[in-house]
């Protein structure tokens, strides 16, 4: 990974854009979508920008570029389509050790702007760290279309009972899994048909219900994988990597597959401990995941399977 992934509030905080035509309007729109507080260096502006300026969506200081315009900012935006003008944008900025992007120059950026999937509570950011732009621009349209209509309203919705689960289940992991049932279960399929009045009364009988509180059930899944080729994982594959508390893997599995686990799972190789190890972790009531390396013209012989 050669750029951090990050989310950054801009609210009202300073931000400096440096040009005036089609290219600075691109990044006009998404500022202003984040309600940025932003201040506009150019002499000219096409009339998109001047209507925005109109209408009080910005300051805008009509000249060139200096040095001192640098001052105050939080964020850094170059888009003026002249190379020596982005240039001073750049060292301008690293002096002053502020983070600055500059259209289609990662060579001059700090910040790499990706494309962006937005669905108001839902926003997917995807980058190529400047590569190609354009391929970054299909894997979004990829994305949209794999992203369900409505799937913000999910997000608002659990945040208002956020509290109530937290109140009601203490422990961590437990929490966890209640929503991965949330969102996988019947009350999200209810809150995306626009039933949102059902939904509320299921995730309240939920929440009170003696299941919130029961021991979690372990359960180990068997996965048979390619050893090198994670197109070959099926969703049901993923979703498993995904719940798991615990991967145990053969030698030779590639790290891209392991890495589909999610972030805080425990990951280890197989050796003669695993099956002690994982009895151990069936008992504790958590979810195992045993990846097993094959050959990819074997993968149907082996289907996955739990026990």
């Amino acid at each position: 990974m050669r750029a951090f992934p990050l989310f950054v509030r801009l609210e009202k905080r300073p931000v400096l854009l440096v040009g005036g035509g089609e290219m600075a309007t691109a990044k006009l729109r998404l500022l202003l979508s984040a309600h940025a507080g932003v201040t506009l260096v150019s002499s000219e502006v096409v009339p998109e920008i001047a209507t925005l300026i109109a209408a009080g969506q910005l300051r805008w200081v009509s000249r060139s570029f200096t040095d001192g315009d640098i001052a105050g900012q939080n964020l850094v935006f170059s888009a003026s389509e002249d190379e020596a003008t982005d240039l001073a944008v750049s060292q301008a900025a690293r002096r002053a050790g502020i983070l600055v992007n500059v259209v289609d120059r990662p060579e001059l950026s700090d910040l790499i702007m990706p494309a962006v999937v937005d669905r108001d509570e839902i926003v997917v950011a995807i980058s190529t760290n400047g590569g190609s732009p354009v391929l970054a621009q299909r894997v979004r349209a990829a994305v949209e279309a794999a992203i369900p209509h409505g799937i913000e309203r999910l997000v608002s919705f659990a945040r208002r009972f956020r509290g109530a689960v937290h109140a009601r289940i203490a422990d961590h992991d437990r929490r966890r899994r209640f929503w991965a049932g949330f969102f996988d279960g019947p009350i999200a399929a209810a809150l995306l048909a626009g039933q949102e009045r059902q939904a509320a009364r299921e995730v309240i009988r939920a929440i009170n219900g003696k299941a919130a509180l029961a021991p979690d059930a372990g359960i180990v899944t068997e996965l048979a994988v390619d050893m090198n080729d994670p197109d070959l994982l099926t969703l049901g594959d993923l979703r498993a990597l995904q719940q798991a508390d615990l991967v145990l893997f053969d030698s030779g599995i590639a790290s891209v597959i392991i890495d589909m686990a999610r972030r805080d799972a425990r990951r280890l190789a197989w050796d003669k401990s695993s099956e002690q190890l994982m009895a151990g972790a069936v008992a504790a009531g958590q979810r195992v995941v045993r990846l097993k390396a094959c050959a990819s013209h074997a993968l149907p012989a082996l289907a996955a399977n739990s026990r």
